[in-house]
């Protein structure tokens, strides 16, 4: 890692507070763009199982906020900036489907949730999972990205091949279809982005790239507009702060009615985006002496309806094998682009198992942390992988987390692991999905029972593929039962559950 200069940090923090105060104005106006965080409640119903309400949860709702179901507008309560509900008509879930869930904002400002999406599948929940055998494509090598950028509720993919960022529009059969590289040049292995940066409608992207001689770590990210066909012109080039670009975060969170973008490594930078494509206004905070680097999250984790960070780093906690643990940091955002003091709401030690690391995490194959709501309870909680087991914390709903139960991610105790969380089984109760390999190579889920705890691993498929660099998961055919994507370094597998 490079060494960071902090030198400026009276300056950065006056400036901050200045900035902050120049955008009352404009918040006052405009509303926010939503932000869906974790699972929707129920995320999984039983075919012809009638009319139902479903609860949405993340930030920067207001009342007028509508739930799309497949971009159909249904009936929707708002609860608080946190929390809305809507009504899922019966014709709705007649037959085996997903339901793509997005929520709008009314103008002015509002607008779509973008950057975020998640799904409702419509299914009897089962009790044996099969897996057709895995399709390969040599698509997202490094980068691996889910989201529909063809606006028909089909899920595509944005992805890395061949130090390019490519596109491979879905089907909606589980198939895909390459197109033409977005990005002609994609630093690997340093995260992508997407929302809709230029409100369009369109989906665009935003590619980690590296020039003035910088080879090892970005120094500019690329915005790249959607045209809603799977075609991405040039549209502006940022220049970072310190290429801090080992993770890119995108949310409004200025409130203002126009996606943002966070990047972070050793420093954390703030970009406001002017709703156009490119951005301005740069925060510089200065996080890194907190040694808070690659992992952050978005998310309200304190059910205020504003966005904030979860970043994780270096903890103090005594380590088995003679090296420090893993820390947790909560941000709260003030909402209008700024965070509160890191607040640490973590420290752990890592067990004392060399040979048993946790990939798929950051830019350097960092430890990974991922947020979900394994209780049911509308509050963010936290999955994280210590080096040898999956940690999960059940949040409290003001930004602190219980301690944390973990699962053994390698039951053989001699490989590498990578994870993801989804209902895979539709029973409504969130999963870890995990690739392990090394040794062997194994396809495992732990059935989360729905308090916050899980089933011992059930292994569904062995040999030969591995998810090193990443799990992605989402119903890539639309049949109400959740498929897996692993990313391994070489191209990507996909697993389709079968009926």
């Amino acid at each position: 890692m490079r060494l960071k200069n902090c030198l400026f940090f009276n300056s950065i923090l006056k400036a901050a507070v200045l900035t902050g105060s120049l955008f009352a104005v404009a918040l006052a106006q405009n509303n926010p763009i939503p932000q869906i965080v974790g699972p929707v409640h129920p995320d999984a119903v039983a075919p012809g199982s009638g009319a139902f309400t479903l609860s949405v949860y993340g930030a920067n709702f207001v009342p007028g906020s509508i739930v799309d179901w497949n971009y159909h507008p249904r009936v929707t309560t708002y609860i608080s900036g946190h929390e809305i509900q809507a009504q899922i008509l019966a014709s709705d879930v007649e037959t085996n489907t997903a339901g793509y869930i997005t929520v709008t904002n009314p103008a002015p400002g509002g607008g779509s949730s973008s950057a975020s999406w998640a799904q409702v599948e419509v299914h009897e929940p089962i009790t044996t999972i099969t897996l057709d055998l895995p399709q390969y494509h040599d698509f997202g090598i490094w980068q691996l990205e889910a989201a529909d950028f063809t606006h028909n509720a089909t899920l595509d993919l944005i992805g890395e091949v061949n130090s390019a960022i490519g596109f491979m529009q879905g089907t909606g059969t589980g198939t895909f279809i390459p197109k033409a590289p977005v990005d002609p040049y994609y630093l690997a292995p340093f995260q992508i982005g997407y929302g809709d940066f230029n409100n369009d409608g369109n989906l665009d992207v935003v590619v980690p790239t590296s020039f003035d001689s910088y080879e090892d770590y970005p120094n500019y990210v690329d915005v790249r507009l959607g045209n809603g066909a799977g075609v991405f012109a040039p549209a502006s080039r940022l220049k970072l702060y310190e290429q801090d670009a080992a993770a890119i975060l995108v949310g409004d969170f200025n409130r203002d009615g126009n996606l943002d973008l966070i990047t972070g490594d050793e420093n954390v930078s703030l970009y406001r985006g002017r709703g156009d494509g490119t951005f301005a206004s740069t925060i510089n905070y200065p996080f890194g002496g907190k040694d808070i680097e690659t992992q952050m999250l978005t998310g309200d984790f304190n059910g205020d309806g504003i966005l904030d960070l979860l970043f994780l780093g270096n903890g103090t906690a005594c380590c088995g094998n003679g090296g420090r643990g893993l820390g947790f940091w909560f941000l709260a955002g003030t909402g209008d682009g700024g965070f509160k003091a890191p607040k640490k709401v973590g420290d752990f030690p890592v067990p004392e198992m060399p040979a048993v690391v946790c990939t798929g995490g950051g830019a350097d194959g960092a430890p990974s942390m991922k947020v979900s709501d394994f209780n049911g309870d509308g509050k963010l909680d936290l999955a994280f992988c210590n080096g040898a087991q999956i940690g999960v914390m059940l949040g409290n709903g003001d930004g602190t987390f219980q301690p944390p139960n973990y699962y053994t991610g390698d039951p053989t105790g001699n490989g590498q692991f990578s994870f993801a969380i989804g209902d895979i089984n539709s029973d409504g109760k969130a999963d870890l999905i995990v690739s392990e390999f090394g040794t062997t190579s194994e396809f495992v889920v732990f059935l989360g029972n729905g308090d916050g705890t899980f089933q011992v691993p059930e292994t569904l498929f062995s040999g030969g593929h591995d998810g090193e660099l990443g799990v992605v998961t989402g119903d890539f055919n639309a049949d109400g039962l959740l498929d897996v994507i692993f990313s391994d370094g070489l191209g990507m597998d996909v697993f389709l559950q079968s009926q």
